[in-house]
């Protein structure tokens, strides 16, 4: 396996959502999140196959929010979601302050990954939203 903090291609990321499982999205599109991108971590097998992945998008200064973190189905309970989320714990702790709002949208069971690098649950003044364009 070879880590790569170098942005993958936008074919290789669609490519990697389709075999993780997650929805499909425009491909221009995806190329301009990817640039946009603070942080990224790619994880690649032998052949050079994208196989995980993860980033972190926000402004650098108070908001960043933990985006994308998938792993290709034939690869799930190996140990590359916590690669990832180990480099993107690190990033986190050298790139942000006390005052940054740091979050992310988990899938369960993926949630209980988040909880070992200290993402915790909002409280019960707070709530998670989503906006759906149409």
């Amino acid at each position: 396996m070879r880590i790569s903090y170098e942005k993958p291609t936008a074919k290789d990321f669609l490519s990697l959502r389709e075999r993780s499982g997650m929805t499909d999205k425009d491909e221009k599109r995806a190329q301009i999140a990817l640039e946009n991108s603070l942080y990224t971590i790619s994880i690649y097998n032998e052949a050079g196959q994208l196989i995980g992945f993860a980033r972190v998008i926000g402004d650098q200064g108070i908001s960043f929010v933990v985006n994308d973190v998938m792993v290709d189905k034939k690869y799930h309970r190996m140990g590359y979601g916590t690669t990832l989320m180990t480099h993107i714990d690190k990033y986190l702790e050298e790139n942000t302050y006390e005052d940054s709002y740091v979050c992310l949208i988990a899938e369960r069971p993926a949630d209980l990954l988040y909880k070992k690098f200290n993402f915790k649950y909002l409280t019960e003044k707070s709530c998670g939203m989503l906006r759906k364009q149409e």
